[in-house]
């Protein structure tokens, strides 16, 4: 042992010293990621190596240092030796050197030939990739022609219906848009749901029959009419006998019937009572003769029915049997059912049949019945419990329901509060324990009065699903331990949960907490043993499978976040909705549009203002709007930036977006191209920016409002750059002499020559940026149209003093804007100029 560790053999060690010191020496080798790049060799260097391994005798022998070589190109080092032992020398020559003493020739040629079909097939692949981007783009393109057909019919530009109709049927999502506008950590696209609602048609089907009801739902919100979502959604769900839909049913109805002014425990407790009484009934309904259908005959033919054996005798034992029925069972259930009258009824009228220990009870019965919260007084409390301890609690054949009954009225020994006799379903279960709860604990109540709420969810918890493998559910449901019941209905179905929650929330049963950062991993979150529901994330992570394909239903949906009252909810709520208009650029749905005349017509965001408790929602809006706008036009999306800015009621930015978009065309000096065909985003969706600009400047000028936002200076240039694009249309036209009389009319170029030259050279310094642009292509066409009319009169065949004239007066004017050509060449394309000398020189020459 050395140091601790095991000694080295000295062979080995030497062995791996050698191998160290040829990877450091591998690693100056070149290889694919290095700068040297790959080694390619040409075909006359490998007939070259060819020829000197045949001359080396010795070359079957040592190849380590080919391995090194080789290392670098990422070859395998094991299939070197059986590669290299492989190769023959003749073989190795031969394939190069043909066998006729005319080689070097056949060589030649065939090296060419070798070398030709190579090019051929990297051109083939060059095409086919080219091919292949045309196809992306145009196929990626097609949104933006969604795009802009519908922002020019708000401007007043006329649409082809034909290209509409062409493109209708078009996804509403390209791989660009998919990308763009995304936030970090965006709600709408946190967690772990597998769900998407256009899987199929069924459940297409019934997200829309869903999405109908919340739709309706909101609406109702808006005009604050009276609606019940839980009813609708019964209706929509009933009928229908799969398990799921049965499932999620009975949540329904529980939330149909539950009142929220009774609390929790009363509320679960009467629904329960009207269940059974309506199970009583129906089970009625089959034994007609068993007397007149009072509550009380109802309850008997079910006792009857449920505690006896077809001999007749009764299946529970030491039943008090008072004329032929079993009185304490009849007053058990009458109180299962919610009867508490009748079953008063029944417990006065066979008062004389009890017995002595007994006698006190229609006493305790009666304040029990007629106390609003079902509490007996103190000092009955104390008798009672004295009673039910001494001779209730101990009696070895006393009657189970007897037992009961006493422990429901005077809240008896609460530390058993199970009688598996009487219980005969969770349901029982359920409801003796809810009978049993007191919501108003508190401290100066004695110890064995103390059994809350929370006390009975504690112990569902503390059972779990093993306790009630078929009914967690239910038992969840019905103990209000709601937030775990929509986690058990999530695994379900997560399109009913989705919408259970919803109806959990319209009725405030949820513990809703906002979390700003934490992506949606788990549905529920406890915090101090209180369980919440993120329910911002939960119908922000609903809407991922549809905000494209469906954003104004992924809106409704949005929208249900500010149910909470919360603020911090709230301001989720007006984020999600950011985020969705962010990801899914569909501003007119969601902001709203711009009509021909200019006024503003609200989306849906604004109609619903009163659903997000947005008290000023045109900053909101404006802020949205300039935020996504920006965004539009720094990603070149013109039309997007146009009428977002629009919405924003930011006129002055939305005219200088047009200057520039006329600047950047008017700007070209491709003249053989069309006004659409000098910018690509316009040209593609055949779409007339001059005819955008003429419209928004009319709105503009023609509203005061408006055009008191818009700088006098942007307002001059728009007007003056439609002037130049008029100019360049009749250019177009080859219309040479009015060309000259429109450039004329501007008075931008020095006609007249002396002064005038220095001062429009001048005046060229103060003029916009975006007519500065366009100055060089002036120019060029008053050169041209100058050189052509010339050489039109030249070609006519009259001659006159007039004509000379006329010449001379063009020559003048193409020399004074030459000199003042000169005097700005540096501020214009190099290119320009060149054209502008060689229609001057082409001028003297005339």
């Amino acid at each position: 042992m050395n140091n601790g560790t095991f000694p080295q053999n000295p062979a080995r060690q030497s062995h791996n010293n050698a191998i160290s010191k040829l990877v450091d020496d591998a690693r100056g080798l070149p290889s694919s990621t290095s700068e040297l790049g790959s080694i390619q060799l040409s075909i006359n260097e490998i007939r070259r190596r060819a020829n000197d391994l045949r001359k080396n005798k010795d070359y079957s022998g040592d190849h380590s240092k080919a391995h090194y070589l080789l290392a670098a190109s990422g070859l395998p080092l094991q299939e070197m030796d059986s590669s290299l032992k492989d190769l023959k020398p003749k073989q190795v020559v031969e394939q190069f050197i043909p066998k006729s003493h005319g080689s070097e020739l056949d060589l030649y040629l065939q090296n060419q030939k070798n070398e030709s079909i190579l090019s051929s097939i990297e051109t083939l692949l060059t095409v086919a990739s080219s091919d292949f981007n045309k196809f992306v783009n145009s196929n990626i393109n097609i949104q933006w022609e969604n795009y802009a057909d519908s922002v020019k019919k708000r401007f007043g530009i006329s649409v082809n219906r034909d290209d509409l109709e062409e493109n209708k049927d078009v996804a509403n999502l390209s791989n660009e848009s998919l990308m763009w506008g995304k936030t970090e950590g965006s709600m709408l696209d946190s967690g772990n749901s597998k769900l998407d609602v256009n899987t199929n048609y069924l459940i297409r089907e019934k997200f829309e029959h869903y999405a109908r009801i919340i739709f309706w739902y909101n609406n109702c919100r808006i005009t604050k009419n009276s609606c019940k979502l839980t009813e609708e959604f019964i209706e929509l769900l009933k009928g229908r006998n799969d398990f799921r839909t049965k499932y999620i049913l009975e949540a329904w109805e529980f939330l149909n019937e539950f009142d929220t002014t009774l609390g929790t425990a009363k509320s679960s407790r009467k629904i329960l009572e009207k269940q059974f009484l309506n199970y009583v009934d129906e089970l009625y309904q089959n034994r007609i003769n068993e007397g007149f259908p009072t509550n009380i005959n109802k309850i008997k033919s079910f006792i009857e029915s449920k505690l006896r054996f077809t001999n007749g005798s009764w299946k529970i034992p030491n039943l008090s049997i008072v004329n032929g029925k079993p009185i304490w069972a009849v007053i058990f259930y009458l109180l299962r059912a919610g009867l508490i009258d009748d079953a008063l009824e029944v417990a006065i009228s066979n008062a004389s049949s009890f017995n002595k220990i007994e006698n006190s009870f229609v006493k305790y019965f009666k304040a029990y019945a007629s106390s609003p919260d079902n509490e007996l007084p103190p000092d009955l409390s104390s008798d009672l419990h004295t009673e039910y301890n001494q001779y209730i609690k101990t009696s070895i054949d006393g009657d189970p329901f007897r037992l009961a009954v006493y422990k429901i009225i005077g809240r008896c020994d609460l530390t058993n509060k199970t009688i598996p006799a009487v219980t005969l379903s969770v349901e029982d279960w359920l409801w003796l324990n809810l009978t049993l709860v007191k919501e108003n604990c508190s401290n100066t109540d004695p110890i064995y009065e103390k059994y809350s709420l929370n006390d009975l969810q504690a112990t569902v918890t503390t059972f779990g699903e093993k306790r009630f493998p078929n009914n967690y559910f239910q038992v969840l449901l019905y103990s209000g331990l709601f937030e775990r019941a929509l986690e058990e209905a999530y695994k379900v179905n997560e399109l009913d949960a989705i919408h259970l929650a919803i109806g959990f929330a319209d009725k405030h049963l949820l513990h809703i907490k906002a979390n700003k950062h934490a992506d949606f991993h788990g549905l529920r979150t406890t915090d101090n043993d209180q369980d919440y529901i993120d329910f911002a994330k939960l119908l922000g992570n609903y809407t991922k499978s549809f905000k494209y394909s469906d954003p104004r239903i992924a809106s409704e949906y949005l929208f249900l976040i500010a149910i909470c009252e919360d603020p911090e909810v709230i301001d989720l709520c007006h984020e999600a909705l950011r985020q969705l208009i962010l990801e899914t650029n569909e501003f007119t749905k969601l902001l709203g549009e711009v009509n021909k005349d200019g006024t503003r017509v609200p989306g849906v965001i604004e109609a619903r203002r009163q659903l997000i408790k947005l008290d000023d929602i045109k900053e909101y809006l404006h802020t949205i709007s300039e935020q996504t706008a920006r965004q539009a036009n720094n990603n070149g999306r013109i039309y997007d930036s146009l009428l977002l800015y629009q919405l924003a009621e930011e006129y002055n930015i939305v005219i200088a977006i047009v200057n520039g978009l006329l600047s950047g065309i008017l700007s070209n000096t491709n003249f053989k191209k069309g006004m659409l065909d000098l910018y690509s985003d316009l040209s593609k969706n055949n779409k007339d920016p001059v005819a955008l600009a003429k419209n928004l400047v009319n709105i503009y000028l023609s509203n005061p409002e408006i055009s008191k936002q818009v700088v006098t200076k942007n307002k001059e240039t728009c007007v003056l750059l439609l002037k130049i694009a008029e100019i360049k249309n009749t250019y177009q036209s080859k219309q040479w002499e009015y060309t000259l009389s429109q450039i004329e009319e501007l008075d931008m170029l020095p006609f007249t020559g002396g002064s005038s030259i220095r001062r429009k050279a001048q005046e060229f310094t103060t003029l916009s940026g975006y007519i500065m642009n366009c100055i060089p292509n002036v120019l060029l066409m008053t050169m041209t149209s100058t050189s052509e009319l010339i050489n039109s009169l030249r070609a006519s065949s009259f001659s006159s003093i007039s004509k000379k004239q006329q010449i001379a007066a063009l020559k003048s004017v193409g020399k004074n804007c030459m000199i003042y050509a000169g005097m700005i060449q540096y501020k214009m394309p190099r290119e320009v100029y060149s054209q502008l000398i060689e229609l001057d020189l082409s001028l003297e020459t005339m």
